[in-house]
């Protein structure tokens, strides 16, 4: 990174709250100041344990098993796929209660879900509507790409974001879309990158957040998705 950016960054009131990243930046800038005038400093044992302690989950193709909630699946690499949600290895969450078309392991089953839906609540004044995942208090991902499905119905989402939190209750935007035309049919995938400094960022929290209506106009407020996959360092 560039020696610029990290110094911004060093400056960034997200070191007070997140003690990673705080970590990550320091770490980043003594490298960037010093590091390169040391003869051999990529054998330093704190560096190799930094460099090692992410896997990195590539992004190849929409649907693929690269992302960290198929690895979860397979407990890390463990055992062959199940839901990770079934065997408890991550928590999904909606903002609407559980019902037979609001199905937290439809969202990582990897089968397609005609009718699958988080409906609207309010939050802070606004109507919302969130699928939100939680991948364990002992892991953390910096998130640097993400795939959606649609469900079968034509609710084509166009104003949302992807966010993450350390805590579940402070949110940072990865990615912000405004009238984002990309989901325009049933049964399709859409992926989209996370770019600058925020995919520097490790969480434990995130969710798809809708912000504004999708293309239904009978029922606007619903979150109509039946697959969700992130992917960046995971630790």
């Amino acid at each position: 990174m560039p020696y610029d950016l990290l110094k911004k960054l060093g400056q960034s009131n997200l070191r007070r709250h997140v003690p990673i990243f705080d970590d990550l930046v320091r770490e980043g800038i003594s490298y960037a100041e010093f590091g390169s005038l040391r003869p051999g400093n990529d054998q330093n044992p704190r560096f190799q344990h930094r460099r090692s302690s992410y896997k990195e989950h590539q992004y190849i193709c929409d649907g693929d098993s690269n992302g960290v909630l198929y690895f979860a699946g397979t407990s890390y690499g463990e055992h062959q796929w199940i839901n990770p949600v079934l065997a408890k290895r991550i928590t999904i969450t909606a903002s609407s209660p559980p019902s037979r078309y609001t199905d937290p392991k439809t969202l990582v089953s990897r089968t397609y879900q005609g009718t699958s839906f988080a409906g609207p609540c309010m939050e802070d004044g606004h109507i919302r509507a969130w699928w939100m995942v939680d991948i364990g208090q002992d892991h953390q991902l910096m998130c640097n790409h993400y795939t959606l499905r649609q469900d079968g119905s034509r609710a084509f989402i166009r104003f949302w974001n992807l966010q993450g939190s350390p805590d579940g209750k402070t949110w940072t935007d990865l990615r912000v879309h405004e009238n984002d035309q990309t989901m325009c049919k049933a049964d399709q995938f859409a992926s989209w990158p996370i770019t600058g400094p925020h995919a520097l960022l490790p969480f434990r929290f995130f969710r798809v957040v809708l912000t504004g209506p999708t293309t239904d106009a009978s029922n606007p407020h619903n979150l109509c998705i039946c697959f969700l996959e992130l992917y960046g360092y995971f630790h």
